[in-house]
């Protein structure tokens, strides 16, 4: 298991923005982290005091962000998300969520310049967003 400390020092993001807390699990195609970052005053995605549920996607490239450093043994280059597609949201904040917020990301294509996810944030067992990102390896 990782800390968000370790987590901070894979991922291309520093301070309030690692938003994940905890990896928990992972194997070569899959990586499962769990988060109150969605509950901190500090977290740099709330706007007017809440963040829009849609948000959760950043969750998800973060999950992938870290499972590449992972698997691969070594740190990755970087990355910029491309594509976001089939989004679907149960409800409109994430801020609303008093729980922890589990956040599993499954790799769907890897190869040397791109990388698909397919990703999905539950509390509670309830599915609150999943989509897919597609990623360009710079």
């Amino acid at each position: 298991m990782l800390d968000r400390a370790e987590i901070g020092r894979l991922i291309p993001h520093s301070g309030p923005m690692v938003l994940l807390d905890r990896v928990v699990s992972h194997d070569d195609t899959e990586i499962l982290c769990t988060t109150l970052s969605h509950r901190r005053a500090s977290n740099p995605l709330r706007r007017d005091g809440r963040i829009p549920s849609v948000c959760g996607a950043e969750y998800g490239a973060q999950a992938a962000a870290v499972h590449g450093p992972l698997i691969e043994g070594r740190e990755m280059r970087p990355g910029h998300i491309v594509l976001l597609r089939d989004l679907v949201w149960s409800q409109p904040y994430l801020s609303d969520i008093e729980g922890a917020l589990e956040v599993r990301a499954q790799c769907i294509l890897r190869n040397s310049s791109n990388l698909a996810y397919r990703f999905v944030l539950t509390a509670e067992k309830a599915e609150i967003i999943s989509g897919e990102i597609g990623i360009i390896l710079s």
